[in-house]
């Protein structure tokens, strides 16, 4: 399904302000830079996802700063729809607004903020802190933070809400090993409890189509580990490895790789591949007899391989360009995923920076 004449109406409305919104804060002094980003998403399901997204960071003093980004997911016959009540998807819109401040603490930054989202069926608000400070001469990084989050899924067709709590702490370890070689080690423990069941999928059980059961408590495990290596010839290296488990025995290995070269000091063109490995939740099946106390349909908790390949192209003009001063850069991104499941996914973004006077 595409998307609705309504519904591009409303997006290049919200571009058109998005950019209106970008040329008015270039004027004001004190702001750093906008970041104005739009990306086009469609899979094998039929599902189209337009996004443009607006960010803006702004330093009011050397000891204080703001972070805000706002955006709108705009997205038709929505892949996770009620089978019973719309078969072929339903259009959604998620907006979305994320602010944080920044304050240096001696020789330390602490950050703050929060992000409130709402979509058809669902809402959720999250509040996050976390604080950072530099050692052995701005060579080694210590950081860690915490988040907690107010989740409320609706159980469509019904007009009851359901409740999830979510907490999540993490603690990160950067290391510049080299002036070309970068290292970083990280930890991400999250604890959900409520409900955690997908409202809208169902799953078969004794051939019969039924609202899926989930544990209500489950304890996430990230463990992260990255290096950026600097090459000969403006070239860099990127590596990622992240190792992921849960009390529900999902198991996942993603790992990810990727170059970036600078053609010529304005120009850059990266590409990467990330890998993706997962073994499927300890009570997931496709479909079900007996009385199984747990059970689901949701595509997120079954085993498969994924695989992501990414090309990417960075343009800042040298000198002043039209409406851009100069350091304003353009982005464009094209994606290309693929699973064992068949479904597969593009996405292409592109966005524009533009820095502002201090």
């Amino acid at each position: 399904m595409g998307v609705s004449r309504r519904q591009s109406r409303a997006f290049l409305l919200l571009t058109a302000a998005a950019a209106a919104l970008a040329l008015t804060l270039v004027t004001r002094a004190q702001q750093n830079d906008v970041n104005v980003q739009f990306h086009a998403f469609q899979d094998s399901r039929g599902v189209t996802v337009l996004s443009p997204t607006i960010d803006l960071n702004r330093d009011f003093t050397d000891r204080l700063g703001l972070r805000l980004k706002f955006g709108v997911d705009a997205v038709s016959a929505a892949s996770d729809s009620c089978i019973r009540c719309h078969r072929d998807g339903a259009d959604n819109r998620r907006v979305f607004v994320n602010a944080g401040l920044q304050r240096p603490l001696g020789k330390a930054l602490f950050s703050f903020g929060g992000e409130y989202s709402r979509e058809n069926f669902y809402q959720a608000t999250t509040g996050f802190t976390s604080i950072s400070r530099a050692f052995n001469q701005d060579n080694t990084t210590i950081a860690g933070g915490y988040s907690f989050s107010w989740n409320q899924p609706e159980l469509h067709p019904t007009d009851e809400w359901e409740q999830q709590y979510s907490q999540t702490g993490f603690v990160s370890l950067t290391q510049n090993v080299t002036k070309l070689t970068a290292v970083q080690a990280g930890l991400e423990i999250g604890h959900i409890t409520g409900y955690q069941a997908n409202p809208f999928l169902r799953a078969v059980v004794n051939g019969v189509r039924e609202l899926g059961n989930a544990p209500d408590l489950r304890t996430r495990r990230t463990y992260t580990a990255r290096i950026r290596q600097g090459l000969p010839a403006e070239t860099y290296l990127e590596a990622d490895y992240r190792r992921y488990t849960d009390t529900w025995d999902v198991r996942s290995n993603t790992l990810s790789i990727g170059v970036s070269h600078y053609v010529t000091p304005s120009l850059m063109f990266g590409g990467s591949y990330r890998r993706y490995t997962q073994t499927g939740a300890f009570f997931w099946a496709p479909e079900y007899t007996g009385t199984p106390e747990f059970y689901t349909a949701d595509f997120r908790l079954e085993p498969f391989d994924s695989n992501l390949y990414s090309g990417r192209m960075v343009y800042s003009p040298p000198n002043p360009l039209l409406f851009f001063p100069k350091g304003s850069a353009l982005t464009l991104q094209y994606e290309r995923y693929t699973s064992t499941t068949g479904f597969q996914a593009a996405t292409f973004s592109s966005g524009f920076r533009i820095p502002l006077s201090k």
